[in-house]
């Protein structure tokens, strides 16, 4: 019986009688995510439903922007993980998902010297580029020449 049952499909048994019954599937929403969006990167995310309010778990770590009625960019600010929700206009969860922000440069080279990391971005030659958690130094110096750049 148990081998006739597993082999059945989407029907439960139930009553004295052996009666088969239809089983009740529902349908659930789409799924998202998790999603991973690589540090200081936007990703635009697609929601089936219309977006009335987002949430985000922890803005250290990614930021959300509605972008249409449809749309998300979140953006990856400090490696980690947090929580994302999303609101239809009746106040219902269409979206409870984690954002991931990693490193998925390919072109990205940190080096190890003496226990502190130095971060590069090497396409085609390699310039400085300081990243979260890299020698506090090198961060500070860089970051500096870049803003002073910029004035």
């Amino acid at each position: 019986m148990t081998l006739f049952i597993a082999l059945t499909p989407a029907t439960a048994f139930a009553g004295e009688a052996g009666r088969v019954v239809p089983q009740v599937i529902e349908t659930l929403p789409p799924t998202i995510g998790p999603v991973a969006v690589n540090m200081g990167e936007s990703l635009p995310v697609a929601i089936p439903d219309t977006i009335a309010g987002v949430s985000i778990g922890s803005s250290r770590i990614a930021n959300v922007a509605v972008h249409d009625a449809n749309t998300l960019l979140i953006t990856g600010r400090s490696y980690g993980s947090t929580s994302l929700h999303v609101f239809d206009p009746l106040g219902n969860v269409v979206v409870n998902t984690t954002v991931n922000v990693v490193d998925g440069s390919t072109t990205r080279l940190r080096v190890n010297r003496a226990g502190s990391d130095y971060s590069m971005q090497c396409a085609g030659s390699c310039q400085a580029a300081p990243h979260v958690g890299d020698n506090s130094e090198y961060f500070e110096s860089v970051t500096e020449q870049a803003q002073m750049l910029s004035e």
